[in-house]
């Protein structure tokens, strides 16, 4: 799917809206009680991980997305997913103790439902304003279109940033010297330096690059934040995966290496 300024402000205000559906509401995908019969199913797999499917109906729920559901489990959370493409990328991934990115200690397949487990470390959601704050970075640089089409490279990534900056300077502006223009990269500097130095977007896309995972849905509505306020990813769905090979069932084989 191409990707344009517009697409971008749609996919953030999608995931906006999804925030505020109320709990158990999904858009699609799994919903609630759809997750709960998949646990139930895999008694003996749930079990590897010391979770008794009986108790599924009282684990808090923490969220409903549009692929799945996430439960609360003390400081980790489960997730069931029918996205095949965050499975995969949270396998490429798991045990990396990474600074911006969740950490999955567990993903499995559960046998052939076409459905997904994943455990990963419990987060703190963003406030409303923190929100706006990294969408509206995002929306203004287009960061996360030149980032897809930069295939893997930041310093392209960059370079397409600051072309696009320009051509809307340009065309707001009609000069790059206007008093007015010269205000807008001053604004812009500082969205992007924000990006970088406090979101750490740029750390963020090499560690998964260097894994083998090419992501670029960047919005607010797949972030979220650990106790000492740093930004973590969260979702890894709309991912390209480089090999890792396919995602075997719970009954099968349990990933699980130890974190570096």
């Amino acid at each position: 799917m191409k990707i344009t300024i517009g697409r971008l402000r749609s996919l953030i205000k999608e995931a906006l809206i999804r925030e505020a559906l109320p709990e158990g509401i999904s858009l699609s995908g799994l919903g609630v009680e759809e997750a709960k019969d998949i646990v139930r199913k895999f008694p003996k797999g749930m079990a590897k991980f010391g979770i008794d499917v009986k108790n599924i109906d009282s684990f808090p729920i923490l969220g409903v997305g549009t692929h799945g559901v996430a439960f609360s489990m003390g400081d980790q959370v489960l997730k069931v997913t029918d996205d095949e493409k965050e499975a995969k990328a949270a396998k490429a991934i798991l045990g990396l103790n990474a600074e911006n990115i969740a950490r999955y200690d567990a993903v499995w397949k559960f046998g052939d439902t076409g459905a997904y487990g994943l455990i990963l470390e419990k987060l703190e959601p963003l406030s409303a304003d923190e929100a706006k704050d990294f969408n509206d970075a995002l929306v203004a640089t287009g960061l996360p279109i030149w980032i897809k089409r930069a295939e893997g490279s930041w310093e392209e990534a960059e370079r397409l940033t600051k072309e696009y900056v320009k051509s809307q300077a340009l065309k707001k502006f009609k000069s790059y010297s206007s008093p007015e223009a010269l205000e807008y990269f001053k604004e812009m500097n500082k969205k992007w330096e924000k990006l970088i130095k406090e979101y750490r977007l740029k750390s963020l896309f090499e560690t998964l690059t260097d894994v083998g995972v090419d992501f670029h849905d960047y919005h607010a509505g797949n972030m979220m934040k650990r106790a000492d306020g740093t930004l973590v990813l969260i979702d890894l769905g709309m991912s390209k995966i480089r090999g890792g090979g396919d995602l075997q069932a719970i009954t099968e084989f349990l990933f699980r290496r130890k974190r570096i």
